[in-house]
């Protein structure tokens, strides 16, 4: 609805009414702006928290919101932003699950705990009391 409303310029009608006009609308405008980068599809066009706290602060500029191509629709954007991050991540797991792999060459040695320690096998100590 917000991109709608941003097509339009129109964003103002995200106010919610019962404030009036008793708002200072650059102020709103600029909550609006920043949270529709924060929300894009594409997280890589996203934001930064420390830019984002900047925008918000008025030190730094707010990045135009670009409209979303009508001729590629949301879920296809989605689609394609999920494919190449679960692409991204298969191949990072594959790297790391290679190095751990790797690194666990050579001499395998006990933990130092042992299973006496977890469950002592004398009759009588503490650990068998109220165990009946």
């Amino acid at each position: 609805m917000a991109i709608v409303l941003k097509e339009k310029g129109t964003l103002l009608e995200l106010v919610d009414p019962r404030l009036g006009k008793d708002y200072n609308k650059e102020e709103v405008l600029t909550m609006i702006n920043v949270a529709l980068l924060c929300s894009n599809v594409a997280p890589i066009v996203r934001p930064t928290m420390s830019s984002v706290v900047s925008m918000l602060e008025g030190n730094a500029v707010v990045q135009d919101f670009g409209i979303p191509d009508k001729s590629i629709s949301f879920d296809e954007k989605k689609n394609e932003e999920m494919r190449k991050h679960f692409q991204f991540s298969t191949k990072q797991d594959i790297r790391e699950t290679h190095t751990q792999s790797s690194s666990m060459v050579g001499p395998r040695t006990l933990s130092s705990t042992s299973a006496g320690d977890l469950y002592p096998d004398a009759l009588d100590s503490g650990y068998w009391k109220g165990r009946d």
